[in-house]
């Protein structure tokens, strides 16, 4: 008989409140979100104290009680897209319809008449995952392009729960030729472009100051004609949610690949900005998302 790795005891208990968390009403089970929010706030302290200071820089904020209040609903945003999202399997698409609107969905029906598929270009905001499940249920099938976790069970399991909605994700890893084959197929592909990471990109403004941002939604429209469709999922006061298509990224084609790069990717990051400016509360603050500097990539 094989003994349970630690991993496997996080793939059960994830597994285990899952469960529990199908049997509750909706609103109900959002509450224990925004408890999970709230716990997770009280005592990540490192993550917490990294949100105050993005937000207090980034909004121009000097209130502490505005500035920790946005924080506070932004870990219970979290919560509530976990609660969400482990509801997955028992979410019909019918109550899915019922849960989120979609507007602007004209565009991706006019992209994709052109037989190149269109990429949807989004962000760490709102309920992410909750918006790929809505565009496969309402609009067009979707392949969003993610990191793999490095817990293997929890990883097996949130697969799991994305092909329960109809989507499966690409390994960020190994993702140039899967990205290629899904806008072949003229469907969606799904990119988040709003997180510091280890891929190549560019260092653009975002809030006022540098920010390392990956350009590979620049360099796939380039390459293959694909339309770049910005799409965000904001939360309302009711926790519906509202799937907002903005129309196509304008392309700016110099033939200077590093300028076109540099150009298109602060574009998009400006339109990012907006929706973060206009619901703080919806983004990932704690992220490191300054992180890289001019220095670091003249050192590298």
């Amino acid at each position: 008989m094989r003994c349970f790795h630690k991993d496997d005891w996080y793939g059960l208990a994830a597994r285990l409140a899952c469960a529990c968390v199908a049997c509750l009403p909706r609103q109900i089970a959002l509450s224990f979100g925004v408890l999970l929010g709230t716990v997770a706030c009280r005592f990540a302290s490192h993550q917490r104290e990294l949100a105050r200071k993005h937000i207090a820089l980034s909004l121009d904020l000097e209130n502490t009680l505005a500035v920790n209040g946005i924080v506070r609903r932004c870990f219970q945003n979290m919560g509530k897209n976990v609660i969400e999202f482990m509801g997955f399997p028992h979410t019909s698409n019918a109550q899915m319809r019922e849960m989120v609107t979609v507007q602007g969905r004209t565009h991706v029906d006019s992209a994709l008449a052109h037989g190149k598929g269109a990429i949807i270009l989004t962000a760490h905001f709102g309920n992410w995952e909750l918006l790929a499940a809505t565009l496969v249920v309402q609009v067009a099938p979707l392949q969003p392009i993610a990191r793999r976790l490095r817990s293997r069970s929890l990883d097996t399991l949130v697969r799991a729960y994305r092909e329960s909605v109809g989507y499966l994700s690409i390994d960020r890893d190994k993702a140039t030729r899967d990205a290629l084959r899904c806008l072949k197929r003229n469907e969606l592909l799904g990119i988040l472009a709003d997180v510091d990471t280890s891929v190549d990109g560019v260092l653009v403004n975002f809030f006022g100051r540098p920010a390392y941002t990956p350009y590979s939604p620049i360099a796939i429209a380039l390459k293959t004609g694909a339309a770049i469709l910005p799409t965000f999922i904001v939360r309302q006061p009711d926790d519906s949610h509202r799937v907002i298509i903005e129309p196509p990224l304008r392309i700016h084609k110099s033939g200077n690949r590093a300028q076109d790069f540099l150009i298109n990717t602060q574009n998009f990051t400006e339109i990012i900005e907006s929706y973060v400016r206009r619901y703080p509360e919806q983004w990932i603050w704690m992220h490191e998302r300054w992180k890289t500097q001019p220095r670091d990539l003249l050192s590298a």
